[in-house]
């Protein structure tokens, strides 16, 4: 099993995807010279993310999410160092179409939305596990004396 991976000036090569996403990525690394924290993902020609770079399981083979003989090319994950935020989406070839582009920052866009909505619902799960923290007052086990008029028969 095998797909096409095209970069630079219409370049290309194959790549066997009978292996982990892991190593996947990180033979795209070094067939292109790129840095080890650089972060990668695939697309298609028409710019759609396989988003290989936020695989739950990054043990799993790339097989089974990229389809036979299909060609992709290599885009390269901008974040933000400070809050991790994306700021861009660049792929790996000279003059790319302008739809292309256009589509990343689209799927850019989703994903710091995605990524916003996750850290308020974190931010909201803290803050409610912090009010439930704080102690509650409860009645005293030991009421005090009873009052006088109240009899008690033994």
């Amino acid at each position: 099993m095998f797909i096409y991976i095209k970069h630079a000036d219409n370049e290309q090569f194959l790549v066997n995807t009978d292996c982990p996403i892991i190593l996947l990525l990180q033979y795209l690394r070094t067939k292109l010279g790129l840095a080890e924290t650089e972060l990668l993902d695939l697309c298609d020609e028409r710019g759609t993310l396989k988003l290989l770079f936020l695989a739950h399981q990054p043990q799993e083979s790339a097989s089974r999410l990229l389809p036979v003989r299909a060609s992709f090319l290599v885009c390269s994950v901008n974040r933000d160092s400070k809050d991790g935020a994306y700021v861009s989406i660049t792929p790996h070839v000279t003059n790319p179409d302008p739809a292309l582009i256009e589509n990343l920052k689209t799927q850019m866009d989703h994903l710091e939305k995605a990524r916003l909505k996750k850290l308020s619902s974190q931010e909201d799960r803290v803050s409610n596990v912090a009010r439930s923290a704080q102690p509650v007052s409860t009645p005293s086990p030991n009421p005090g004396p009873l009052p006088e008029h109240v009899a008690i028969s033994l």
